[in-house]
């Protein structure tokens, strides 16, 4: 005897958006020295993570305190996102 089996798919949109939620991770802020090193190597330090977006940039004035040459950053956002279903395809 054989079993036979029964599927029903059911075909659904999705919506990818921010994550809101209250359990959702916080949005983060940081930036990192992309200037070469005279190695042709980047720098890389970076700021501390922040939820203040303001926080890092003050890194950078820090950093270039220490290390005049060094004039070219990268803005580092990290933003929690989720995928959503919609209803029915």
């Amino acid at each position: 005897m054989t079993a036979s089996s029964h599927r029903t798919l059911t075909f659904v949109n999705w919506r990818l958006q921010p994550n809101r939620d209250d359990d959702a991770a916080p949005t983060t802020y940081s930036f990192r020295c992309l200037t070469l090193n005279d190695d042709d190597t980047e720098c890389a330090e970076k700021s501390a993570l922040s939820t203040d977006p303001t926080e890092p940039q003050l890194w950078v004035f820090a950093h270039l305190r220490t290390h005049p040459d060094h004039l070219s950053y990268a803005e580092v956002i990290e933003r929690p996102w989720v995928m959503r279903t919609e209803g029915p395809a």
